[in-house]
């Protein structure tokens, strides 16, 4: 990808809307529930081009992309949200020779194959949307989900989809690879308005708010030429996932290995509103074996249900008596270094109001016990859980009832 391309979008291509809205109160009001069939245009080139047609920011995160995953010349890769083609073209400038990308915009699958052919590169690029693309007949060694592609859906189901389908495409032990933003972070730094000059004659002005849930950053965009007027009045919205959040919907998908590495940087030519592409983070996944997902005698991958506190309510022995910032972060520590071990699937309950109709219900094969909180956060009712467990049979690690009630 060069940040002068070919085919540069025009905007004299672009029809202005009879009207703009004006002032509005609530963004997520107005915004349409597959703003994403529309978006991604010649003015989506011209508001974001100085970071999504950005040379450094392209290689840096390829750079990354390869570092992480570990990807050679002959894998086959999957491009997927690839926009107008820029990480895959340039990992086949790199010498990867089995590119392929796919996205929903007609527009940029149209000119990634103009750039791919006037470079005389070997990638392809066709249409597809994220949740049911078309499975390859050859599985993947790498699907990609770069440039912070993911979470545009109205629900977590629909991401969830995504993400299955990305796990049926992939080769047994193949390897996701996403970056996005830090959930957490934007919720907090967000700016709520901006405006910014995209060239001599053009200009967009920017508001932001959170969805109602607090989930969704809902973003405006009202793009106005300096003699035509306005060009544009859009909207369009983005999910949210902290660390915890995204390790828990990958999951839910089948994905085990989970590791989190370096966040991904990025640059404005203009140097100006990052907007989304701020304070992203770089993730990998991989789907379970062949070997360990299946059997003649059924599943052979390890599942093991971990026992935590629970963070909503009370903790009369922690710091200001209720879990803080360190114990979350012990948690997330804990949740990375599972995540790296081979062969196992971990599944986290910390909901005690549920605990134990959820034990009951679905029978962990292994309990990793480390409520050591107690039930209900209470220390005097540490020895239940164990209890429980025994109860129903269910195979523990740590120390059994007896023991911890003489402790």
């Amino acid at each position: 990808m060069t940040a002068t391309a070919p085919h540069p979008p025009s905007a004299r291509a672009i029809k202005a809307p009879s009207r703009t809205l004006g002032p509005v109160s609530d963004l997520e009001h107005h915004l349409p529930a597959e703003w994403w069939r529309t978006l991604f245009n010649a003015v989506y080139l011209k508001t974001d081009g100085d970071v999504v047609e950005n040379d450094r920011n392209t290689e840096n995160e390829v750079a990354a992309l390869i570092a992480a995953t570990g990807i050679v010349e002959d894998d086959r890769i999957l491009d997927l949200c690839c926009g107008q083609g820029r990480h895959a073209l340039a990992l086949a400038r790199r010498g990867y020779r089995n590119v392929t990308g796919i996205d929903r915009s007609r527009y940029l699958v149209r000119l990634a194959r103009r750039r791919a052919r006037d470079a005389g590169l070997a990638a392809t690029f066709r249409e597809g949307d994220a949740r049911r693309f078309r499975l390859p007949g050859v599985p993947y060694d790498c699907v990609a989900l770069m440039g912070n592609s993911f979470g545009y859906f109205d629900t977590p189901d629909d991401d969830l989809a995504v993400l299955e389908r990305v796990r049926h495409a992939l080769k047994s032990g193949g390897t996701l690879a996403m970056d996005l933003t830090d959930g957490e972070w934007m919720k907090i730094n967000f700016e709520r308005r901006s405006w910014e000059w995209i060239d001599e004659n053009h200009f967009v002005c920017r508001e932001r708010s959170l969805g109602e849930d607090g989930n969704r950053l809902i973003t405006r965009e009202v793009v106005v030429h300096a003699e035509k007027g306005v060009i544009a009045d859009q909207f369009y919205a983005e999910r949210l996932y902290s660390r915890g959040a995204i390790r828990d919907l990958l999951e839910r998908a089948g994905f085990t290995g989970i590791a989190l590495h370096n966040e991904v940087a990025a640059e404005s030519d203009r140097g100006q509103d990052l907007g989304m592409m701020a304070n992203r983070i770089l993730l990998t996944a991989r789907s379970i074996p062949s070997a360990l997902t299946a059997g003649a005698h059924g599943p052979l991958y390890r599942d093991v249900t971990v026992l935590l506190g629970d963070p909503s309510l009370p903790d009369t022995v922690k710091l200001d008596g209720a879990f803080g910032t360190l114990d979350f972060d012990t948690v997330d520590r804990l949740k990375d270094a599972l995540g790296t071990l081979e062969g196992y699937r971990f599944h986290y309950l910390d909901d005690h109001g549920h605990l134990l109709d959820a034990l009951r219900d679905a029978r962990p094969a292994f309990v990793l016990n480390l409520c050591d909180e107690g039930f209900r956060n209470d220390a005097l009712l540490e020895l239940h859980v164990a209890a429980y467990l025994e109860m129903l049979r269910i195979p523990y690690s740590g120390a059994g009832p007896a023991a911890l009630g003489l402790c």
